[in-house]
């Protein structure tokens, strides 16, 4: 591991941990960095602002359960990993998703969740001649909101289902939508 990466994540480290504990709009960068025990600078050199890190963040360690895995892992297996995820850091994502300033969880969600659901179609393409190109783009736009929306309310109500039967009524959703069409 490279020492910018492990610098990366120790700003990351402190950063959730206070976010939990004081709220994002309360996390200031020199808040980050003294806790951190680094210079002020040294955030500057890794990232713009905390709405910055905090992307970072969940590109670093949400969407690896998504993408690093698609190649060997099936998506039931993704998704519900994804979820466990979130139930571990559900502090954290409640904490940003509460904020009511500037927020991009949502769109990087959608965004990755997207790439997921295409392989989830390229797939069932391949045993389903029907679907075609605008139907798979409209789906992969519908599921990917459609998961984000209920994610979103799942971690704001403090994941009251458990991350592994929240994870089980998702794929049942999806798998639904998926029946084939009389």
């Amino acid at each position: 591991m490279t020492g910018s990466l492990i610098t990366k994540k120790k700003i990351a480290k402190v950063f959730k941990k206070l976010v939990a504990e004081i709220g994002f709009e309360k996390v200031t960068i020199a808040k980050i960095m003294k806790e951190s025990n680094m210079r002020r600078q040294t955030f500057y050199d890794y990232f713009q602002d905390k709405y910055d890190l905090a992307d970072w963040i969940f590109r670093q360690e949400a969407i690896e359960k998504i993408e690093d895995n698609l190649a060997y892992e099936g998506w039931q297996f993704i998704v519900e990993n994804l979820f466990v995820y979130f139930e571990e850091n559900q502090v954290f994502y409640r904490r940003i998703l509460t904020f009511e300033g500037q927020n991009s969880f949502q769109e990087y969600y959608t965004q990755h969740l997207k790439v997921l659901i295409h392989q989830v179609l390229v797939v069932k393409k391949q045993t389903d001649e029907g679907l075609e190109e605008g139907d798979r783009l409209f789906l992969e736009e519908f599921y990917a909101n459609a998961f984000v929306s209920l994610t979103t309310k799942w971690i704001i109500d403090g994941c009251k289902i458990d991350s592994h039967r929240f994870a089980e009524q998702m794929k049942i959703a999806f798998l639904m939508g998926f029946e084939e069409r009389q």
